[in-house]
């Protein structure tokens, strides 16, 4: 009778255990699944949908602070690499390019208040001797 008690005694906490263990499983997979959840809504989740005014200022500071950053920064550091107006020339030179780059991508961002999803543009240069200006196509439709 003894036995009989002590192997359903055993079978009832075992059970329990089992039972138990399943549960905190269930919560594990359950927190997963949440983490989960919320890393694919932060991913969806675009930082421009939130925050127009921010964009707009972003592209104004590449307008403006970072062209003149990559300029003195590119025409100081030819300098002192070459002979000072040549060294001059040659940065600026340098810092053109950049210059342009940074301009349109900050224009484009502030029509758009940062929702277009890319920085790429295309320059079409006019024919020679033509008299007409390039035109730099911003966005794609």
């Amino acid at each position: 009778m003894e036995n009989k008690i002590l192997v359903t005694l055993v079978i009832v906490i075992a059970a329990a255990n089992f039972g138990m263990a399943r549960s905190g499983q269930y919560d594990e997979d359950a927190r997963q699944q949440e983490k989960i959840q919320k890393q694919m809504e932060k991913e969806t989740e675009t930082p421009e949908k939130r925050h127009p005014a921010k964009n707009f200022a972003t592209g104004i500071k590449e307008v403006t602070y970072d062209n003149v950053k990559d300029t003195l920064s590119d025409t100081t550091g030819s300098t002192m690499r070459e002979k000072p107006v040549v060294g001059t020339l040659d940065g600026a030179q340098q810092a053109g390019s950049k210059v342009v780059d940074n301009t349109i991508k900050g224009v484009k961002k502030v029509a758009s208040l940062g929702y277009a999803k890319d920085d790429s543009y295309e320059i079409e240069q006019p024919e020679e001797k033509s008299g007409e200006a390039a035109k730099i196509k911003l966005f794609k439709f």
